[in-house]
């Protein structure tokens, strides 16, 4: 008796998961947010430049694996533009 049934993450199914999307994308817009808002935890400290970077990468990452491309390269434009927000949201 063969199983003819793929399981729902199966890489031959085209439906697409739009929940990492969803998530990753909320956690950039919270720490996003927490940059700009007074004594909120985020500091001006250099460390504080990992967190925009590390989740703005993983929700390019995400959506660009979303959108079928390459998640690295997603990743790394994500990545600059989370450090690029931590810069502009010290002047601000």
């Amino acid at each position: 008796m063969t199983d003819t049934q793929q399981p729902a993450d199966a890489p031959e199914n085209k439906k697409k998961n739009v929940l990492w999307v969803y998530l990753s994308g909320a956690m950039a817009l919270t720490i996003v947010v927490m940059m700009f808002l007074p004594n909120s935890g985020m500091g001006g400290s250099v460390i504080a430049i990992y967190g925009p970077m590390l989740w703005c990468g993983i929700f390019a990452a995400a959506l660009a694996r979303y959108n079928e491309r390459n998640g690295w390269i997603g990743f790394a434009i994500g990545s600059g533009i989370g450090m690029l927000i931590q810069m502009i949201s010290q002047f601000v």
